[in-house]
């Protein structure tokens, strides 16, 4: 059974948003539980910030959950000046509330950009993300952040990569077994079109950072937007942006050092960004992105639509359990990104906009969170191509 509930909240920093419920209720296929499936607006586009989206999520020591995105000004173009803030749920992500500014974009920059939120060893957290100072060339600085008081505050705690083409996305920080941090980006090469794929690796929790041995690169306009996860078999996957007609996937099994060449997963998709993460109370893989393709679509490949959920119980090898996150034809959704709370709930973050009659996307978009329980996860038994 399916319930519609529309309704209306205050938003804490202008005028009214609208936060639109998607609840599912079914019985859970392997766990033997019932499940909920539950999305909202969490904020909306407003003339000042015209684009709200890219952010992270991470849970508190006391239950609440922090969520970080960001805000941009202007056109809401790439390239706008922008500025991350968060708001807080202490509810599982019901409601959210506490709009504040964490970081702003520095004088003679461009922007600041893609948060990532991860624990430190010592139970702090750090916030991961890049200061874009110019398109033409390219180049940006990222840096690390430390907070010891649960996000109340954020105090420097490295800077790294100064004045790179490296380019980060959203929630794509992981910790491995060994407790090392991996940081995948992209680059832009030095001769030649394109993107390529490249891990940072961190041994001492983000204070310094190497480079993985070797880089990956791709046909068209190559490797973008990599996301990593450790697998049940101790293998590191990394899947990417391309626009070869599916989500291309290399792997590691030397804890981010060495990377295949990428192959495909069988998993059709447009040239959109794919998130990676494993379900802790099974150790499975679940990818998160847009399952179409379409070379004669307007831009891009094929529409940022739907959004679908799959996950792989073999540590990448197939993919199953196929189901529709959103399934709105008229609208994008894109760059997700998932965390897992202690209590098995998925909190997955992603932005949204209306596609225009020429189906260009818009700069004019809004960040909902998704939030999930796992058996709803497996509840599908479709498999690619049924």
């Amino acid at each position: 059974m399916k319930t519609w509930i529309l309704w209306l909240s205050l938003w804490s920093v202008s005028g009214i948003a609208f936060s639109l419920w998607d609840c599912d209720s079914l019985a859970g296929a392997d766990q033997g539980q019932s499940s909920t499936k539950t999305i909202m607006t969490l904020a909306a586009s407003t003339p000042e910030f015209t684009r709200k989206g890219e952010g992270d999520v991470i849970e508190l020591n006391d239950g609440r959950l922090m969520l970080v995105y960001m805000e941009f000004s202007g056109t809401g173009s790439d390239e706008a000046k922008t500025r991350f803030v968060s708001q807080e749920s202490a509810d599982r992500g019901k409601t959210w509330s506490g709009h504040r500014v964490i970081a702003q974009t520095e004088p003679g920059d461009m922007n600041v950009y893609s948060p990532n939120l991860i624990r430190s060893r010592d139970g702090g957290i750090l916030l991961i993300f890049m200061r874009q100072h110019e398109t033409s060339p390219p180049t940006s600085t990222h840096h690390a952040w430390k907070s010891t008081d649960e996000g109340r505050t954020f105090k420097p705690w490295s800077v790294f990569c100064k004045g790179t083409t490296y380019n980060v996305c959203n929630a794509v920080v992981k910790r491995m077994k060994s407790g090392r941090l991996l940081l995948p980006v992209t680059f832009t090469h030095e001769t030649g079109p394109g993107y390529g794929g490249v891990v940072l690796l961190s041994d001492d929790d983000g204070l310094t950072w190497s480079e993985a041995k070797n880089r990956i690169s791709l046909p068209m306009r190559g490797v973008m937007e990599p996301h990593v996860e450790q697998a049940s078999d101790g293998r590191v996957l990394m899947i990417v942006r391309s626009q070869l007609g599916s989500i291309q996937m290399s792997e590691s099994s030397d804890d981010g050092l060495t990377w295949t060449l990428p192959k495909s997963t069988g998993l059709k998709s447009p040239e959109s960004c794919p998130e990676l993460t494993r379900i802790p109370s099974t150790g499975d893989l679940l990818v998160v992105w847009n399952n179409s393709y379409d070379p004669k679509f307007f831009s891009h490949f094929g529409k940022r639509s739907p959004l679908t959920a799959a996950v792989s119980r073999d540590s990448g090898k197939t993919w199953q359990h196929l189901r529709d996150i959103e399934t709105d034809p008229k609208r994008a959704f894109s760059n997700p990104g998932c965390r897992f709370l202690q209590d098995g709930t998925a909190i997955l973050n992603y932005w949204t906009c209306e596609y225009l009659p020429n189906w260009a996307m818009q700069d004019v978009i809004d960040i909902r969170v998704a939030i999930i329980d796992t058996p709803w996860f497996y509840e599908s038994t479709a498999r690619p191509n049924d």
